[in-house]
């Protein structure tokens, strides 16, 4: 599934960088808040280092099983962003990158 899924367009095109851009990764179910804060902090600082934890937002789903990060990130280029589509995706405590 692509990252942005509009005709003939390609992300690159439709933001002017550096953007801020929300993206929000769901746990798989029950792991534990601090270890899913944890890691999508440590794999978005690891691609924009300057990523503060204050621009995280975790939600538990209605039964608490599920956790959904918010992150607010500046991307200074487009690599940025596909780089944290992928890392995000292939972490073990991410069910799934919208």
């Amino acid at each position: 599934m692509a990252l942005i899924d509009i005709p003939n367009q390609k992300l690159e095109d439709l933001v002017t960088f550096p953007a801020l851009i929300p993206v929000k990764a769901v746990s798989h179910k029950n792991i534990a808040e601090h270890e899913f804060r944890a890691a999508v902090l440590a794999v978005t600082r690891e691609l924009v280092p300057v990523f503060l934890e204050e621009h995280i937002t975790i939600r538990a789903s209605s039964a608490g099983s599920y956790f959904s990060a918010t992150l607010m990130v500046t991307f200074e280029h487009i690599d940025q962003v596909y780089a944290l589509d992928t890392a995000l995706r292939a972490h073990p405590l991410v069910l799934r990158v919208l």
